[in-house]
């Protein structure tokens, strides 16, 4: 075969490859991921709240989701309490994954493990809202390459301006003092077990919506 041609040829089936992948971003512009397989996910239409994107694989064993919660900016998350918080909803054993930054953003990883689940999830912090990235999988072994990818595919930007640059904007929402009086610790706790409840909560949702 002509050396050229077989270049040219690989170079075709490379493109294939990389263009059948897209990209799903988030309403405000911030946060995208690389939407899981066609052939193995579904995208869910109007997804229950705080969910902004959902995906579940045909099989409904796994779901792939992306969350965006509003917290006042004078809240000081913990990560080792969010861990907690996630440890105790789920029922499981909670493991640290490496930290990583994402666009100037601490990215903080985490996975649960429980007996009959196990539940993988990232949160990053922008201003004043938490953005969740959670992958789990019920009943069944998770998808060691699928899950992976999505939670990797992760990508920040600024969110897109919603008032045009003449008008006037409101000045940023001071930030408080910690002796605000506000728990940290448990509210740090229910952003992480959030994940936990929605993630296990989403199965019995779908159920109800079949019946």
């Amino acid at each position: 075969m002509n050396p050229k041609f077989a270049l040219a040829v690989l170079a075709i089936l490379v493109s294939s490859g990389t263009t059948g992948a897209q990209t799903w971003t988030t309403p405000d512009g911030f946060l995208s991921v690389t939407q899981p397989d066609t052939e193995k996910f579904i995208a869910v239409d109007s997804p229950p709240e705080p969910f902004v994107g959902l995906w579940v694989s045909k099989d409904e064993a796994t779901k792939l989701g992306v969350m965006k919660t509003v917290i006042p900016t004078n809240v000081r998350l913990i990560q080792s309490s969010v861990e907690k918080g996630l440890a105790e909803e789920f029922g499981g054993e909670v493991t640290r994954l490496s930290t990583r930054r994402v666009a100037g953003h601490e990215l903080w990883r985490m996975k649960a493990k429980g007996a009959a689940a196990e539940m993988t999830q990232a949160i990053v912090r922008h201003d004043n809202t938490v953005y969740k990235l959670m992958a789990v999988t019920i009943g069944k072994e998770p998808d060691r390459q699928t899950i992976p990818q999505f939670m990797d595919s992760l990508s920040l930007a600024q969110p897109k301006q919603t008032v045009s640059p003449s008008t006037t904007q409101k000045p940023p929402e001071p930030v408080l003092p910690p002796t605000a009086g506000l728990d940290f610790h448990n509210l740090s706790k229910s952003i992480g077990g959030l994940a936990a409840l929605l993630g296990i909560g989403l199965f019995i949702y779908f159920r109800i919506r079949k019946k």
